[in-house]
């Protein structure tokens, strides 16, 4: 510890020690300058258990040692108010090593050093200084799986291209961080819908269906809504024959009997087909979550956009309909070259056309080292490409309308206004890098630019909207 510091000795309230104070101190480790980052702990007082002190500086958590190259932090549980308080967070695996920038220079104040580790950590995968660093609750599945590979006996986390194990350090990428996160929250939420769906059920059939029965006659929920949920099957796996065949009879029976439902329970069908569309819906976001964790090639994103056009139509503010895929804006000369093929040509609502390219969600965006100084990024030469290339469809659209304007999809348009979209990679984690992107997508004003987790974020905000809440539904009426 620095000398010549006072002890402190004022008390603390319940609250206050929520937010407990960091000290930083300075040594040298066979002729290497590092900086330990102290965290402030507590004891409960004398007499009234609503009033903490400070314990000795000595006897503060060192929460992080900081090297020229490398951060290695001891995260621990920060709530004095809980029994686990300054235990280890990820059991055995008591240290996360993050890379640090060697040229930086070390911080010199407490302050600093907070503001640096904090900024280092992977986006909602981590927990801040003040409480206690570690792996946020959200992933804990990672270091309690990793507990299960006795040589492992630390985490580090790397931006390098695959985890690895080295010297009993398990580097985990965050890509792959960023992964699991999304897709436990993926799972978290597919879990509180199948409840609430369950207890919407269970009232129905057990309240309603006893207040009101013409109103709500007993029906019988899908296997998925039963009482007890459990995530057992993959999209993957196959279904038992027998239980197949017991849900298509349930399906033709519900079609021969149509007619008559609409009739007598007008309510339920309007429920069971919102009902349909919002489980499409999920499904169709499901699928494109997946393939953002995959590495599919622009083909294949080019069928599921195909398949699924309403991905596409969220880009735009007002109404559209997809009038070619793969189409030609320039034909080719007789040795088949000088062809300009698009992805897709969309018509909006009025006479205006739009140009939609697609790449891949592991497109580049920016170049991989900093223009000169440390927080400007250069578009990279895939995304400049792609931005040139749907430039340049627009005009050759132009420039052959006279041949174009005879197909008959295209007699109601016209090329004065042609609106161009490019749909490539994933928005920068890292704020420097975010901010170039952002700067320069809005400095193009002929050409908007989409990244595919913005794609997948509109369908689940639809979705969000789709779905009821608080027991209430989005139909005309309940159930």
């Amino acid at each position: 510890m620095q000398q010549g510091m006072l002890e402190i000795s004022t008390t603390f309230d319940n609250s206050e020690v929520l937010n407990p104070s960091f000290e930083l101190s300075h040594g040298i480790d066979h002729g290497v300058q590092y900086r330990d980052l102290y965290l402030q702990t507590y004891q409960r007082g004398a007499g009234d258990s609503n009033v903490w002190v400070a314990q000795p500086r000595e006897q503060w958590h060192r929460l992080a040692r900081m090297y020229p190259d490398r951060i290695l932090t001891y995260p621990v549980f920060t709530n004095p108010h809980a029994q686990r308080y300054l235990n280890p967070k990820h059991g055995r695996l008591t240290s996360v090593i993050f890379h640090r920038e060697e040229d930086e220079p070390l911080p010199e104040t407490a302050d600093a050093a907070v503001s640096e580790i904090d900024l280092a950590l992977p986006w909602k995968c981590f927990s801040v200084c003040t409480y206690g660093l570690g792996l946020s609750p959200d992933l804990d599945e990672v270091w309690r799986s990793l507990s299960g590979i006795p040589a492992i006996t630390a985490i580090g986390v790397t931006n390098a291209a695959m985890s690895t194990i080295t010297e009993s350090i398990a580097w985990i990428t965050v890509s792959d961080l960023n992964r699991f996160r999304r897709s436990f929250e993926r799972f978290k939420r597919l879990s509180r819908e199948r409840v609430q769906l369950a207890r919407r059920w269970d009232v129905r059939n057990n309240l309603l269906a006893t207040l009101d029965p013409e109103r709500f006659p007993y029906m019988a929920p899908a296997a998925a809504a039963a009482p007890l949920l459990e995530y057992v099957r993959t999209r993957a796996s196959r279904a038992n024959t027998g239980e197949r065949a017991q849900r298509q009879a349930a399906v033709r029976a519900v079609r021969q009997e149509l007619a008559t439902l609409a009739t007598e329970a007008p309510a339920e069908i309007l429920q069971l087909h919102a009902e349909i569309e919002r489980v499409t819906l999920s499904t169709m976001i499901e699928r494109f979550a997946s393939m953002l964790e995959q590495s599919q090639s622009e083909a294949r994103w080019q069928q599921f956009f195909e398949n699924n056009v309403l991905v596409l139509s969220l880009v735009f503010s007002r109404p559209v309909r997809l009038l070619h895929t793969q189409f030609h804006a320039q034909t080719s000369r007789l040795d088949g070259t000088g062809a300009q093929i698009g992805d897709f040509l969309f018509a909006e609502q009025g006479q205006a056309l739009a140009i939609v390219e697609i790449k891949k969600p592991s497109s580049a965006l920016l170049q991989a080292t900093p223009y000169r100084n440390r927080e400007v990024f250069g578009p990279h030469s895939e995304l400049s490409g792609a931005v040139t290339q749907v430039l340049y469809q627009r005009s050759a659209i132009r420039s052959n309308w006279l041949v174009h304007r005879t197909e008959a999809a295209l007699r109601d348009s016209q090329p004065d206004a042609i609106k161009c979209i490019v749909v490539a990679g994933t928005m920068p984690d890292d704020e420097a890098q975010k901010r170039s992107f952002e700067l320069f997508r809005n400095a193009c004003k002929d050409v908007e630019i989409v990244t595919f987790d913005e794609l997948l974020g509109k369908l689940q905000l639809l979705l969000q909207h789709l779905t009821p809440r608080n027991g209430t539904t989005n139909d005309t009426v309940p159930f």
